[in-house]
């Protein structure tokens, strides 16, 4: 993590400009709390006691399953470290040299950074599979940049995007809060000292205002993103802004431990210790977090702080101080960059899932590497170095090149999957095209003799498959927005219009429901959004999609269902839904599977009743039971990749026909209305034989991700969808 060692007496660069800040009428004279100190051994046990939490939460996550609050220990050490620095640059000169504090931040921690990232791109290069290329690419370019966070936190509301596998750049995330924390913080405070000396009040008094109210709103807002928008509370700077303005307000009250009272510190700093161990080993991923939760780890941070390193037996200087601790404290930055891209490149490089000597040997390399930069690159580059000699301008000029080989090679890396992406994309629209009876999905005709449905061929491009995303998703409304969005195809003379209703798995039958229409002259009208079934009832939530809320999918559904009904040039109507996905809440509140039978059936015979033909396709086959091969089980993995880790292997993930074939409730449901105005389309023939349903079919990979159909083979079902007709 991206923490100063403490120290400021570094001489001033050449050429540095600094903000002088005029002295108040009443300045306060310096105490010895805010002279500069060596490195505190209660500060670098934090830092080796955070890095052990987080590595271990990710090489055995079962062990330490709340390692994860090593991040908030961080950031309150970040905070009080950088506040104290600040301040005392204030105290001692009445100015802050922004760009000198700066260049210093880009010395610390961009070479190591950006050397691990560059590492990490020659790995996926050497053992990863093409498909993971373009999203792990940009993640490593937005990493480079500091802006993982961000990158994370509009990921995980994507619908298309949140279920990615995580990238080995995943945890920059918080290097990246860190980094946007070091080039605000600084203006703040000198913001805050400026009108202090202004006025003639105390620096301190309009600092520390300052600071508690952006504190205390930073946490407001991490309590309500916590319940509203997870991912924006856990990845977020101004979510985690409270942490490192705890720690900031204990530098400003509070910098040096008190005098004395040794059996008090002793007492307060083990109870810290405790706290933060804690939350490590009692909270869990499903733990709302940050929110109240991560108070415990950062209250425990802020105690033994404070406490400082008291003396006596049973005080834990002895421990703080003990070699192989200090050790781990001096290595935890580079050591933190080091373990999570091996965490998640050495599964492909050995050719099968982490076991035991793996995760040893994993933690091992994790020191020797963070030994290995901590002393031929952090410590070099920040004072042993002519860049450290010179003035900013030369750091920050270093900084953009180094920054921009990284994204340049990253940029280059990308473009070189997307033409190939491209290429793929254009033979399979020509195979499609070519009428090839044995392409995809008409494979599993029998009638036509395809021999080995299931075969590997020259037309399977996993990195293809992975971007062959449906236009019906062009389509999608996401997250709690209730307009109804209209997408209109076909001629506007068409003799007759169908419409495509329902949520995400609808929206993949465009291409299917596209083919029929072609062939027949219909116009279709797509009404589409993710995780919301158009029945327009309050009582339906979609599991796992925490921005959907019952509300917003009942008012849309029943815009929706009364547009449709209203529209005298729609005849049919077409919908889909992979059922399993939906609870229903009864009327005290219990989340049941089985959904009532009005609630599916009504809204549909309503539409039946305004004179339209009605289709409920029967949901496609889920990929419950993958069994990836490699089996990466670390990894959230979906069918392009799955086959991608496998190799040129025929259909390596497909599944048992009893588990991939879940019981489609909502089908079953209108089956039972016996209305003829009502039917069911039933396309399993075209996924599953017998024993097994399939993800390669016809050399195209049936699924673009772990769930939705890939916009090819949906192409590829319009036969069997106009033979259901």
């Amino acid at each position: 993590m991206a923490i100063d060692h403490g120290t400021t007496t570094d001489r001033p660069a050449v050429g540095d400009r600094a903000i002088r800040i005029p002295a108040p009428r009443a300045a306060r004279p310096a105490s010895p709390g805010n002279r500069s100190t060596s490195v505190r051994v209660e500060i670098q046990a934090l830092r080796a006691l955070a890095v052990s939490l987080v590595v271990l939460y990710h090489v055995v996550p079962l062990r330490v399953p709340g390692g994860y609050v090593g991040v908030d220990v961080f950031f309150v050490v970040s905070g009080f470290l950088i506040t104290g620095h600040l301040l005392r640059e204030v105290d001692r000169t009445g100015r802050v040299r922004l760009a000198r504090f700066w260049a210093r931040r880009a010395r610390r921690l961009l070479p190591a950074a950006l050397l691990v990232l560059l590492a990490t791109v020659v790995a996926t290069a050497l053992w990863v599979p093409r498909s993971y290329w373009q999203g792990w690419l940009r993640e490593i370019a937005a990493s480079a940049l500091y802006l993982e966070n961000w990158v994370l936190a509009g990921d995980a509301v994507d619908y298309l995007a949140h279920t990615n596998a995580a990238s080995p750049a995943q945890h920059y995330w918080s290097l990246s809060t860190e980094e946007q924390f070091y080039l605000l913080w600084p203006l703040l405070i000198v913001a805050a000292a400026w009108l202090a000396a202004r006025r003639g009040s105390s620096r301190r008094v309009v600092v520390g205002a300052l600071l508690t109210v952006l504190t205390v709103g930073s946490f407001a807002y991490a309590l309500w993103a916590t319940h509203t928008s997870p991912p924006a509370a856990y990845f977020t700077t101004p979510a985690r802004a409270w942490e490192f303005g705890l720690g900031g307000l204990l530098a400003l009250w509070a910098a040096a431990p008190p005098a004395g009272r040794d059996r008090l510190r002793a007492v307060v700093s083990w109870a810290g210790f405790g706290a933060i161990a804690v939350a490590a080993f009692a909270y869990t991923g499903a733990t709302p977090f940050p929110g109240t939760a991560a108070l415990l780890p950062v209250l425990g941070t802020v105690a033994v702080i404070w406490a400082g390193a008291p003396r006596g037996d049973w005080s834990p200087t002895g421990l703080a101080g003990f070699g192989p601790v200090r050790f781990l404290g001096d290595i935890s930055y580079s050591a933190y960059l080091w373990h999570w891209p091996l965490v998640v490149i050495l599964p492909f490089a050995l050719g099968h899932d982490l076991g035991t000597t793996s995760k040893a040997g994993i933690l091992l390399v994790t020191v020797a590497a963070g030994w290995a930069t901590k002393v031929w690159v952090e410590d070099p580059v920040r004072t042993g170095t002519p860049l450290a000699r010179r003035g900013s301008g030369t750091t920050f000029l270093a900084t953009a090149v180094a920054t921009a080989l990284v994204v340049g090679v990253c940029a280059g890396g990308w473009l070189f999957v997307k033409v190939q992406v491209d290429q793929a994309r254009a033979a399979a629209a020509a195979f499609a095209a070519g009428g090839d009876p044995c392409f995809g999905a008409g494979a599993m005709d029998p009638a036509r003799g395809c021999g080995d449905p299931f075969a590997w061929s020259d037309t399977v491009d996993t990195a293809f498959a992975k971007a062959d995303v449906s236009e019906g998703m062009s389509c999608l409304q996401g997250g709690l927005n209730t307009e109804v969005k209209t997408c209109r195809y076909g001629a506007p003379d068409a003799t007759e219009t169908v419409a495509l209703i329902g949520d995400s798995h609808s929206a993949a039958l465009y291409e299917a429901l596209q083919q029929v229409a072609d062939d027949r002259g219909w116009a279709l009208v797509v009404h589409v959004k993710a995780g919301c079934p158009a029945l327009g009832s309050d009582r339906m939530l979609g599991v796992d999609m925490p921005l959907e809320e019952p509300g917003s999918c009942a008012t849309w559904g029943r815009d929706v269902l009364q547009r449709v009904a209203e529209d005298e040039s729609i005849t049919r109507v077409f919908t889909s839904y992979r059922s399993d996905i939906y609870k229903y809440v009864d009327d005290d509140g219990v989340l049941r599977d089985e959904i009532p039978a009005a609630v599916v059936q009504q809204p549909l015979r309503a539409l039946a009743d305004a004179g339209k033909q009605v289709h409920v396709v029967r949901a496609a086959p889920t990929t419950n039971g993958v069994a990836p091969a490699p089996e990466l089980v670390t990894l959230e993995v979906g069918m392009p990749d799955c086959i991608a880790n496998a190799g040129a292997v025929d259909d390596p993930c497909a599944g048992p026909r009893d588990v991939r074939l879940t019981p489609d409730r909502i089908a079953d449901q209108v089956l039972a209305m016996d209305d003829e105005r009502v039917t069911v389309l039933d396309l399993t023939d075209a996924f599953c034989d017998e024993r097994e349903c399939h993800a390669l079919v016809g050399g195209v990979v049936v699924y673009v991700d772990g769930s939705h159909l890939s916009a090819t083979y949906s192409r590829t079902l319009g036969q069997f969808l106009a033979r259901e007709l």
